[in-house]
């Protein structure tokens, strides 16, 4: 038995380990058939979302490299994707503020607004990353409104364009690459416009008030005035997010290059101080919508330049394009009184939509795949009725079935998993309620470029669910998050790997390359009016045809459950041995949390071989347990 003892070992770790303990329990018997392959291993299953601020959340060490002891808990768990810059608190973030040496770069500011944000972490780090780390595939974001579709086309010439190319015009940016230290292409293919643009929880130009100003949070922003549900932003039939507009803003308080709060948004009685609108570019066609600003409830008057204004003329300059507001010196343009807000009306626009980023980034590079995060029915018909194309559509799934934090209830955690088929589902009907002759079938994919991980139970059963259910309709699974500094992350700062992760190790280390059809029979579980198989099961098998493996996952959280395992599809001759894991609680709660005073509380383990299983296996399952079965270097008949 490969099994290393502790001073105690649970009844439920028992059940697991000794597959010829006697104990009451239910018998369901699991049919496996290599031959019928469902869909095949994609590493962009593999993955997180994480933020740039903080030297990307703590995957910089304060030397600049990669966190050797992220990376070693990367490594083990076989996460391969990115997503960079992350979600909401990117929504206002510019890139070529954060490339060159750190000490030129300008900080972003937060889109959750929190003030500005560091920039040690940036393109080229981001690029460098997926060369030298576990992580192989990135996926950016692009702020939709905030950054221009010129600046997102330059981004994908930073990116993936050769030194002279310049397939944008205007400066080469793969030349200033070069200069950064790295003239070879990073490569990205795969590019995202937003982040939940469609909720009023975002801070974007389409979802802030046309009255005074508001904060980043739920449903605390602007409802605007079309008719949709709470929490929603209906601007509603995504004509906003496709098309782009204008908009007229009342009472908005100007701010500072790097930050929407704080002492650096106010007037500082220094010469020639800079201030912005919020949302640039600025338009003054509409004389009925015109710019007015205002100090301490005083008109200031806008002139071209300062060359005829006195010491006392409350005059200041605009620069429309970028939205920057200087005033005067003192000699020539009052300089504003001190600790004062400027208050603003403004048209801003014409605004971007998805249409303008996709047509100027794919003339940079039409091989990248630039995705839609407007997760909603109205942005696919309106672009089917368009004739318009995009490559992906994107979904966060954040089920409300659990509380954020503390110790969650089992099946609570396990249906909302399962639930996951409901929204992928849903998505994928509208791709056939609205023929678009601009998509392909490969464009007709369901991107979960975030999705909440809250336990590993949760984990585990959205793992089992898009695996045998959707392989061929998600594209992409991102968790939410990495490393990001809060109750959330898979890796804590310290090395830690939180439960939620595991399940990731499960089926990136200890699955092969093709997924195969699964089948469950016998007595199933129930809860609050729903029934459920005993157990949720997946299988795979690899190219060659050697090597195979079972997860099984019991749905019971009170009883043992024996699965009879029938291997069909390859014939093994007798004397094989396989190997035992475990995914599981070491305590006495099924589901628990790792720290670092208990860094194995849930975990991922050898338990034990077993020889001459043949293909027929009778093996118990603890209540809640995850078991591997891995066949290994087997020999057909």
């Amino acid at each position: 038995m490969m099994y290393s003892c502790k001073k105690f070992i649970s009844v439920a770790v028992l059940a697991t380990i000794l597959p010829t303990l006697s104990m009451a329990n239910d018998k369901v018997i699991v049919d496996v058939d290599l031959s019928k392959v469902i869909g095949s291993q994609n590493p962009l299953y593999y993955g997180g979302n994480n933020i740039y601020p903080k030297g990307g959340q703590g995957l910089l060490t304060a030397q600049g490299e990669y966190d050797p002891i992220e990376m070693e808990a990367i490594e083990k768990l076989g996460i391969q994707s990115y997503r960079f810059p992350g979600g909401s608190e990117a929504n206002l973030y510019k890139w070529k503020r954060a490339i060159g040496p750190l000490k030129d770069r300008i900080d972003n500011v937060s889109g959750n607004n929190r003030g500005s944000r560091t920039n040690e972490f940036g393109s080229d780090e981001f690029g460098r990353m997926l060369e030298k780390t576990p992580f192989k595939h990135g996926v950016i974001m692009v702020a939709w409104g905030y950054e221009t579709p010129q600046d997102a086309a330059d981004w994908v010439e930073y990116m993936n364009a050769e030194v002279g190319a310049n397939p944008n015009g205007g400066k080469d940016w793969a030349a200033e690459r070069a200069k950064n230290g790295h003239p070879k292409p990073y490569g990205i293919k795969y590019w995202e416009i937003g982040n939940e643009v469609y909720g009023n929880w975002e801070l974007n130009w389409g979802s802030y008030p046309y009255e005074l100003d508001a904060k980043r949070g739920a449903a605390n922003v602007q409802k605007d005035t079309a008719s949709g549900t709470n929490g929603m932003l209906p601007f509603g039939d995504a004509n906003r997010y496709i098309y782009g507009g204008t908009k007229y803003f009342k009472q908005q308080r100007a701010a500072a290059e790097s930050t929407w709060k704080g002492p650096k948004i106010k007037t500082n009685g220094k010469p020639n101080q800079n201030l912005f609108v919020k949302f640039a570019p600025v338009s003054l066609s509409n004389p009925d919508q015109p710019f007015v600003l205002t100090i301490n409830g005083y008109k200031w008057q806008r002139v071209d330049n300062f060359t005829q204004s006195t010491a006392s003329d409350t005059h200041f300059v605009l620069e429309p394009s970028s939205g920057k507001i200087t005033f005067g010196n003192g000699q020539q343009g009052r300089i504003p009184d001190a600790d004062q807000y400027v208050v603003l009306d403004y048209l801003s626009g014409r605004q971007p939509g998805f249409i303008d980023y996709y047509q100027k980034m794919k003339d940079v590079d039409p091989t990248i795949q630039i995705l839609s995060c407007f997760e909603k029915e109205s942005f696919v018909a309106q672009m089917a009725k368009a004739n318009l194309p995009f490559d992906g559509l994107t979904k966060h799934y954040y089920p409300n079935m659990l509380k954020r934090g503390g110790h969650q209830k089992f099946m609570p955690s396990l249906l909302s998993g399962i639930d996951i088929s409901h929204k992928i589902d849903e998505m994928m009907s509208w791709y056939k309620k609205y023929p678009n002759p601009a998509l392909s079938i490969e464009d007709q994919k369901i991107w979960l470029t975030e999705y909440d991980t809250k336990n590993h139970i949760n984990q585990i059963a959205i793992m089992h669910t898009v695996i045998n259910n959707h392989s061929n309709d998600v594209a992409a699974m991102l968790g939410h998050s990495l490393f990001l500094n809060n109750d959330t992350p898979m890796v804590t700062d310290d090395g830690i790997i939180r439960p939620h992760a595991l399940p990731i190790e499960v089926f990136s280390k200890h699955m092969f390359d093709n997924f195969v059809e699964v089948s469950v029979k016998g007595k199933p579980n129930h809860y609050e009016q729903r029934s459920f198989p005993a157990f949720l099961a997946s299988a795979s098998i690899n190219k060659i045809r050697n090597n195979f493996a079972v997860v099984l996952t019991n749905t019971s959280d009170t009883k043992t459950t024996t699965a009879q395992i029938n291997i069909n599809g390859v014939d093994v001759k007798a004397g094989v041995t396989a190997e035992i894991w475990a995914l599981q609680s070491n305590t006495s709660k099924i589901i628990d949390d790792n720290t670092k005073a208990s860094p194995n509380a849930v975990s991922l383990s050898h338990i034990r071989d077993m020889p001459n299983i043949g293909t027929s296996l009778s093996v118990p399952v603890a209540p809640g347990a995850t078991i591997i079965v891995k066949w290994l270097n087997t020999k057909s008949h």
